[in-house]
């Protein structure tokens, strides 16, 4: 049965105050859903149903996508450099092959008896001559431009006295300004040069008879450049760069496809400079192919822009599109569906929430499903069965509150009381000339004082040694004088913090377990106090019986019955630290010392010790 609530009036200043209120967080709602994560959560729960569809299905088939474009991707790149190895090997070899016939043919003229005769030789008539250039050269270097169409002409750089001879015989001193005369002059090999844009030269200094004598011919022989690199000519039409470089790493010969502009062409020293099979330049990627020519050390290069290969891919990415837009349509149609039919039985929750919102109290919800949505509801009416059994206790719980006042109340008075009363008997025992009954009642009323320190839980190092004072003090009245206290204290330490009521249970073990031990009198009790560093280091030492070796490492962990050491260390490190706290040192019949170490606080000293 729904229970009758009683309805209480709310002053007028109470309904400002909750007006006020419902202005401030209606504000901060408006502002707060300028954010995106507070308008996800202000959709209604239909609509996050078919936002969350819309999120399963789209990733997934995104990421899908997105794995064959890159897979189609790479697989068309790497397709393409090894087509383009392929063909550029293939032109390498073709080139690396016509080198090798042109070195085999200046192999042969160099190594020809009746030519080397004729270079070598020192003229004496021109009839010689005459029989030199029509019998040996001429016949010999027209044959060989016969067999070779790529061979625009042969000449002998001749350092004897050979007159010039059109351009099959021409003195060696002509030929020194040349690009390839220092590098053949010097070396026995053969060279090959690319002095000029349609020209390519092999260049060889001629044996000579005697072989420690210095060179004096150098056969040259020039090639066709078209003809010679026609082959990297077919690579470039599809689509492709070529360097070709010598063995300074300077540039022979190059070839730019048609549609790519010159300030898209990447630099030789791009090329050179990187060890992988691509480069970046100008924003845009390039894969690169790398391939050598062994006849004359030559290195050939072959660039393509990247996005040429990658183009093929464009159908992909048009197809997964389409796949996913189909995605898309068929999954706000199903998510359109479910959420009707999960939607509206947590409407109907929603409308009896707002009825109790509204102070109907009395409102019941039922639900026979046993899924998520059903337990809800079965919870919520549960929650509210309880929160109206609840409502009956409050004024019990009231009632309880105020009778812990009047305890906490009656707490503060009783230490007033002892203080009263202990100050009425120090007036008592003055006014009866009983001193030392005076002492006892001071030094109780002080020794109180300081322990209970109002309540609060930190207290000055000199209220603290006046607390233990006090109580070393009447420990003493009470053995007759039968121990010395020996205090020596570190001036300046007053004004520091620390924990209440730490030293007192190390003085009371010492006397206890320590120095009432002892068989005979003569004990001494001694208090230090030290600044070291950043701590504050006490020690309460005395010259009683000692502590059993097997039962000291227990100490700091095992309960003694009562307010022992163990609680101070315990205190100290939840306070301070695990690097703070005590330490023991005993040996039997010698006496036991205690050292406790706290960190050195007095900064804001008297806002701390007000809390």
């Amino acid at each position: 049965m729904p229970l009758d609530i009683p309805m209480y009036p709310i002053s007028s200043r109470a309904s400002v105050n909750i007006l006020e209120a419902a202005l401030k967080n209606s504000g901060k709602r408006k502002i707060d859903m300028k954010s995106p994560i507070h308008l996800l959560k202000d959709l209604t729960f239909r609509k996050k149903i078919m936002l969350c569809f819309l999120l399963v299905s789209i990733i997934p088939v995104a990421i899908l996508g997105l794995f064959c474009y890159q897979q189609t991707k790479a697989l068309l790149v790497s397709q393409e450099e090894a087509n383009l190895q392929s063909s550029l090997q293939q032109a390498a070899d073709s080139l690396d092959n016509q080198i090798q016939i042109y070195n085999n043919l200046s192999d042969y003229l160099a190594f020809d008896s009746d030519l080397n005769e004729s270079a070598n030789r020192i003229y004496t008539n021109y009839m010689e001559l005459y029989d030199a250039y029509s019998k040996t050269i001429s016949p010999l270097f027209l044959s060989m431009k016969n067999l070779h169409d790529d061979v625009e002409r042969i000449t002998l750089y001749s350092g004897t006295n050979m007159e010039k001879h059109g351009n099959m015989v021409i003195p060696l001193q002509d030929a020194e300004g040349e690009i390839w005369y220092e590098p053949s002059i010097q070396s026995s090999k053969i060279n090959w040069f690319v002095p000029a844009e349609d020209i390519v030269c092999a260049v060889r200094r001629m044996p000579e008879p005697d072989s420690g004598g210095t060179a004096k011919n150098l056969l040259y022989i020039e090639i066709d450049s078209q003809k010679l690199f026609s082959s990297f000519l077919e690579l470039s039409k599809n689509s492709c760069g070529i360097y070709l470089v010598d063995s300074n790493g300077s540039a022979v010969y190059s070839e730019i496809f048609a549609g790519l502009d010159v300030s898209e062409v990447p630099p030789l020293e791009t090329l050179l400079d990187s060890d992988s099979s691509s480069i970046t330049w100008n924003s845009s990627d390039y894969t690169v192919i790398q391939a050598n020519i062994p006849s004359c050390g030559w290195d050939v290069y072959l660039y393509k822009p990247i996005h040429l290969i990658t183009d093929a891919a464009t159908p992909i990415v048009l197809t997964v599109a389409f796949i996913i837009m189909l995605c898309l349509i068929l999954v706000v149609l199903i998510g359109w569906l479910l959420s009707h039919a999960v939607v509206s039985r947590i409407e109907k929750l929603q409308k009896t929430m707002q009825q109790v919102e509204g102070g109907d109290m009395g409102v019941t919800i039922t639900s026979e499903s046993h899924d998520e949505v059903g337990d809800l509801i079965r919870s919520f009416q549960k929650m509210l069965d309880k929160i109206n059994a609840l409502i009956n206790e409050v004024y019990t719980g009231k009632l309880a509150q105020k009778e812990a006042e009047m305890r906490a109340l009656q707490a503060q008075i009783n230490p007033h009381f002892l203080y009263n009363s202990l100050s009425l008997i120090n007036w008592r025992a003055i006014r009866a000339d009983a001193p030392d009954i005076s002492e006892m009642a001071q030094l109780l009323s002080t020794f109180y004082r300081t322990t209970l320190n109002k309540g609060k839980q930190l207290t000055s190092v000199a209220d603290e040694l006046k607390n233990t004072r006090s109580y070393i003090d009447i420990q003493r009245i009470m053995h007759s004088g039968q121990f010395e206290a020996i205090y020596q204290i570190e001036e300046g330490l007053g004004e520091y913090l620390m924990l209440n009521l730490l030293l007192q249970p190390l003085v009371e073990n010492a006397i206890v377990h320590g120095l009432d031990q002892r068989p005979d009198g003569g004990g001494i009790l001694r208090i230090t106090a030290a600044h070291k560093k950043d701590t504050i280091v006490f020690m309460v030492e005395d010259n009683g019986v000692g502590i059993d070796p097997q039962a000291l490492p227990n100490l700091l962990t095992q309960d003694s019955g009562g307010y022992g050491i163990k609680n101070v260390h315990e205190r100290i490190q939840l306070y301070y630290g695990k690097e703070f706290g005590l330490t023991l040192e005993s040996k039997l019949s010698v006496g036991t010392r205690a050292t406790l170490t706290i960190p050195a606080r007095r900064k804001n000293f008297e806002s701390q010790l007000n809390q």
